[in-house]
This record gives structure tokens, C-alpha cells and sequence, in this order.
């Protein structure tokens, strides 16, 4: 996997996470998270440049739903998905707990 140059913090995490692809469902867990993408696992296998929606679970407990995203890489049972299409409801709860875990740095 090359090493890529990212500008915005990412933060450890693991929560749940639901993940569609076409008709498939898949369950998993996010590992990591920034304002711009997912590091995710699960029982539904992803390829790269595939498009997909997540519903993700937040250590605050609130819901965010990412309407359409892409994957950009896939290593083993991992992979890393770039937000695309977001509401604004969700948009603001994963900001907020950005913004909360940048306060507790």
C-alpha cells in the first residue's frame, strides 16, 4: 500500500459499523475515522473503486449514515473508504465528535 499524505487528524476507534454494495449487507467494525473517511472491516469483502453506503455507530452512541462512499485501498480483510455523499445531520454529529476528541488532545 503506498503512503499517502493526509491533511485532516484520524482517531482510533472501534465501532460498529452496517455496509451495503449492490444487494449485498455486510456487518464490521471501523478502526479508524476522519472528517473524510473510514478504515473498515466485516463479513461482506469489498474491492477498490466500488461504491458503497455505511451506517456507523459512534462511541457517543449517535448514528451516522454516509450515503455514498468509495473504496480507495483494500488490504487483506481491511479497507478504506472516502465519504462522498453525506446528510448534513450526519455531517454535523461526526464533526461534533471530531471536534470533541480534538478538545481532549
Amino acid at each position: 500500500m503506498p503512503f499517502a499524505l493526509r491533511y485532516h487528524y484520524r482517531f482510533p476507534v472501534f465501532t460498529l459499523v452496517k455496509y451495503e454494495r449492490g444487494n449485498g449487507i455486510g456487518y464490521g467494525s471501523v478502526t479508524n475515522l476522519s472528517s473524510l473517511g473510514w478504515r473498515i472491516s466485516g463479513s461482506l469483502p469489498l474491492e477498490q473503486g466500488e461504491v458503497c453506503a455505511l451506517r456507523v455507530r459512534l462511541p457517543t452512541k449517535q448514528w451516522v449514515s454516509v450515503a455514498e462512499g468509495k473504496v480507495r485501498w483494500v488490504h487483506g480483510g481491511e479497507c478504506g473508504v472516502e465519504t462522498v455523499v453525506i446528510d448534513k445531520t450526519s455531517q454535523a454529529r461526526l464533526n461534533d465528535y471530531i471536534q470533541a476528541r480534538l478538545k481532549a488532545l
